[in-house]
């Protein structure tokens, strides 16, 4: 008896033993085979430190997530190295780069050249062939991170992350101790949260404090651009304002064209003939009559031929523009800055409309052809603080004017930056520029999500199929609507057009805006975007792509067609499936409708008119 007792202990133990094993091997199995394991011997700093050290200390900051605190400190004040933080990764698991510091990135390998106007703040993203993110890198120090560039390398197997640091024009202060973060992340998520949430963490402060805010108060709005530019007399213009109202603008832009209005007194530094503001006060009057605030475009850089005005600043120019005749203007020059302030404060004074739209802030920025001038007392060294002390100047001034002024700008890259003076973007004409306008607006989606200030100027000429002008306003629907065109010569079905996809802009701003955004296919420029909500999914197809649709739909389904050819295919999860549609041309009007029923398919395929859009919804017999 006490042997068999023994030999039931044994096989006991023999069982527990296998049991303990074979849970290890399975929890072993659990553990995702390519989770990255991260630590120092990843992380490199390169550069000439001396006369500073440098430490780097990993923390955690979440699942897949990690902080690196660098310290820099040296023994006497001197200004600040410049040097690399490198972080390597498996060359084999990335297939695509997202930068905030450029666009069009094809081939990451052949990175554009960076532009003063992109996001003042990097971001950088490995990510794979379905968008989902590998790894994630941004930064963040006592300068918002504005001397702090973004790059990457090939490196045998692997692919080399790395943050350059003071590589191009530095503080001026010299510093005993810098200490920056950066943040690591390499959750596997939709790559659109990865910089989200890295973006997030770079604008804290400014999302607590509230500088970022939602306004759409005053969009969309109504430029005066095309006509102005088409030649149109402005007492044209206003006479067609009343017709504005059914298209529900909410403002009204008097964008590049007006200086031609208002004539200067050739030998005074600051006077207009009063005679020209006739023409422009009866615009405003209507403005102001049906309720529509009136913003001002104005270029700050640029200084045209008056005599006296290129006599006072003569030696205090960055360069000067031949075909246009014009000179720009030195910001770091205190009389310069000065003059420009009294400038707008005075025709506000004036006018007393309600906000400027400055444009071409970036010329400012030295480039080729820039005049090397001796110094004739300039009070800044560095550009970029010159422009940002004539912005807080101006700013400040205006608003002892009137309270409420609003100050908007343009620019023409990836930007902007919502805590500085870049915060909107130049326009275009034509529809075959609507993929570089459609990776601004993502890009610029991507950055501050919801806060996104993205307006691209969309001009309309009579002689556009209807198919066209909707591709063109499909190209910035996740952005705010700001177009330009002369009502009295547009055909009735491109009226009918707009007026359709600005309605369908408001109708959907709270999934657009607030829903989850997940742009898809980086290298592709984005051929498809999603955004969703609890109510409902919209897809925009730029660009052939299969839709999956659930088994159980509990929401409406817009597939927006913004592509040439009619052809739109949807997967089903199993054959079977039942569900409602309808479809739409590009001006609203419903053109088939029907139950989509997959008997013994696992696909359906529909012709949706170009610039159209088909509707599914949950299937119901009274469809």
């Amino acid at each position: 008896m006490n042997v068999n007792i023994g030999i039931v202990m044994k096989l006991i133990g023999l069982l527990f033993l296998f049991l303990t094993v074979s849970a290890t091997a399975d929890a072993l199995k659990a553990v995702p085979d390519d989770t990255y394991i991260f630590n120092k011997s990843k992380i490199r700093i390169e550069g000439k430190l001396s006369p500073f050290e440098a430490t780097v200390e990993i923390e955690d900051f979440g699942l897949q997530k990690y902080i690196l605190k660098i310290y820099l400190h040296s023994a006497f004040a001197a200004i600040p190295p410049s040097f690399n933080l490198e972080v390597k990764f498996p060359l084999e698991k990335i297939n695509q780069i997202w930068n905030s510091k450029t666009w069009s990135n094809k081939s990451f390998f052949t990175l554009p050249s960076y532009d003063r106007a992109a996001a003042e703040f990097s971001i950088i993203s490995g990510l794979t062939i379905n968008d989902q993110n590998q790894i994630t890198l941004t930064c963040k120090d006592a300068y918002k991170a504005k001397f702090v560039s973004s790059n990457i390398r090939e490196e045998n197997d692997s692919i080399v992350f790395y943050l350059g640091f003071f590589e191009d024009n530095p503080p001026l202060s010299n510093l005993q101790d810098y200490q920056a973060e950066v943040l690591v992340d390499f959750s596997n998520v939709h790559f659109s949260k990865a910089i989200f949430d890295a973006s997030s963490w770079f604008l804290t402060d400014e999302f607590k404090l509230g500088v970022a805010s939602v306004d759409t108060t005053n969009v969309p709005v109504f430029s005066t651009w095309y006509p102005m530019h088409r030649n149109i007399p402005l007492e044209n213009i206003t006479r067609e304002l009343d017709s504005l109202r059914t298209f529900n603008f909410k403002s009204v832009l008097v964008d590049d064209g007006w200086q031609s209005l208002v004539k200067m007194k050739i030998d005074t530094s600051y006077q207009y003939e009063n005679n020209s503001f006739k023409t422009m006060n009866l615009f405003k009057q209507k403005c102001i009559e049906m309720g529509l605030p009136l913003y001002l475009w104005y270029s700050i850089p640029f200084m045209g031929g008056n005599p006296v005005i290129l006599k006072k600043f003569e030696g205090k120019y960055i360069r000067y523009r031949a075909p246009r005749q014009m000179s720009v203007l030195d910001p770091r020059y205190p009389e310069v800055r000065k003059h420009l302030v009294s400038t707008y404060a005075n025709f506000l004074t004036e006018w007393q409309f309600d906000g400027y739209w400055f444009d071409f802030l970036k010329e400012f920025y030295p480039k080729e052809g820039a005049l090397i001038e001796q110094d004739k007392g300039r009070d800044f060294v560095n550009i970029q603080l010159a422009v940002d002390t004539l912005y807080a100047d101006m700013e400040a001034r205006l608003k002892t004017i009137k309270p409420n002024i609003f100050m908007g700008q343009k620019f023409m890259d990836v930007g902007p930056n919502l805590v500085s003076y870049q915060s909107l973007l130049t326009g275009f004409v034509g529809v075959e520029n609507t993929q570089v306008v459609r990776e601004k607006m993502v890009n610029n989606r991507l950055l501050y999500g919801k806060f996104t200030p993205f307006m691209e100027v969309v001009a309309i000429n009579p002689r556009e199929k209807p198919e066209d002008i909707a591709r063109k306003l499909q190209s910035v629907l996740f952005g705010n609507p700001y177009l330009s065109f002369f009502v009295t010569t547009l055909p009735q079905e491109s009226k009918q057009t707009i007026r359709f996809w600005l309605d369908y802009w408001k109708r959907n701003h709270k999934v657009l805006f607030e829903g989850n955004f997940e742009p898809m296919q980086v290298s592709r420029f984005y051929p498809v975007i999603r955004v969703d909500n609890d109510h409902k999914t919209i897809y925009m197809l730029y660009g052939d792509y299969s839709i999956s649709l659930p088994v159980v739909l509990n929401s409406t389904f817009d597939v927006i067609n913004s592509k040439v050819s009619e052809s739109v295919q949807f997967l089903l999860a199993k054959p079977g499936l039942q569900y409602n549609y309808e479809i739409f041309n590009c001006k609203g009007v419903s053109t088939e409708k029907g139950i989509m029923k997959g008997k013994n398919k696992n696909s359906f395929d529909f012709l949706v008119p170009s610039a159209g859009f088909i509707r599914v919804t949950p299937f119901s017999n009274q469809h």
